[in-house]
């Protein structure tokens, strides 16, 4: 019992570590403690470094892009007034193209009963009616020229001006002496012998002669239709087109006289209708086809053929877009 006494007092009085070897625990745990709150300065530092970088860098990219979508936006305003001035000048041009075009009060003198269904593909038209009364005689065409929209138009009032003066100059003149005449201007006024130019345009012209009650008709690849007592006839005219200078080729065209009859149709087109796709299948309407509608509509009056062909038309083509211009003229006797 005195034994076991006397070693518990042996370690009581003892210390578990020496003095020296605690001052190194502790300076080992400061030096530690000081050791990870550098550590943990320096890779907060580097942390708020790293983000200001980023920052920088993300700002200096917004602000690059910030300068990419103005300098975007200022080129699109730009593109969009140019856009609304050729727009405006388009539309100024169509005034002046409809300005141009005869009258239909005036067609109305010489043919009560008629329609004049024109249909522009762009803003301005490459096709053009032609009317001029000169006394014992009426002249009326419809034209189809090279193109459409502004290449187009600058064409059509070229041959419009051409027909006013060679009609003008020569108020008797045979309608295929007027077309020989026209070719001709066409090729000097585009200067065809000396350029490139290859501009032109097909017309189917007729001279009424109000005394006789005679028609007189030539055609550069264009008909005339006539519907005569349920009958349907076309002249095809001659298969030549106006303008496009070729030294080796000498354009002559004929000309066709009919005499009219008390409730004659006739019908002056250009290809525009009948080139239109749509319809179930997406094809063509066809000049076959187009001839076959006026024939059923023939009887109706004028004004009623031109709805018709309206109707018919809007519903053939569908939400398909118009491919060429569209003119049709009906005159009933």
């Amino acid at each position: 019992m005195s034994i076991i006494l006397h070693i518990h007092t042996i370690v009581l009085s003892k210390p578990l570590f020496s003095e020296n070897f605690t001052w190194f625990l502790i300076f080992t745990l400061v030096f530690v403690l000081a050791g990870l709150l550098i550590y943990f300065h320096w890779v907060n530092k580097k942390f708020r470094n790293e983000n200001r970088n980023l920052s920088d860098k993300l700002s200096e990219r917004t602000y690059q892009v910030m300068l990419q979508k103005w300098e975007l936006e200022r080129k699109n305003l730009a593109i969009s007034q140019q856009n609304q001035d050729i727009l405006d000048g388009m539309r100024y041009a169509r005034n002046i193209q409809f300005a141009v075009l005869p009258k239909e009060e005036k067609i109305s003198r010489s043919f009560s009963d008629h329609f004049v269904l024109y249909k522009p593909k762009d803003i301005v038209s490459g096709d053009f009616y032609f009317y001029e009364d000169t006394g014992p005689y009426v002249y009326l065409a419809a034209a189809d020229c090279t193109g459409h929209g502004v290449a187009g138009a600058f064409m059509a009032m070229v041959g419009s001006s051409l027909l006013h003066q060679i009609t003008g100059q020569q108020r008797a003149a045979e309608t295929c002496e007027i077309l020989d005449k026209l070719n001709e201007g066409i090729i000097d006024a585009l200067r065809q012998k000396d350029t490139d130019s290859h501009g032109g345009m097909d017309i189917a012209l007729i001279r009424y002669d109000k005394t006789k009650s005679e028609l007189c008709f030539s055609g550069a690849n264009r008909p005339l239709v006539l519907i005569r007592n349920y009958n349907l006839e076309t002249y095809p005219g001659s298969k030549l087109s106006l303008g496009g200078f070729n030294q080796n080729e000498q354009k002559k065209f004929d000309e066709t006289i009919i005499p009219i009859k008390k409730d004659d149709r006739i019908y002056l087109f250009t290809d525009g209708f009948a080139d239109q796709f749509g319809g179930p299948a997406g094809k063509k309407i066809m000049t076959k086809n187009f001839k076959e509608i006026l024939y059923s509509i023939h009887e109706n009056p004028m004004n009623e053929q031109k709805a018709t062909l309206e109707g018919y038309y809007e519903n053939w083509k569908g939400r398909l877009d118009q491919i060429d211009d569209i003119l049709v003229i009906g005159i009933k006797f």
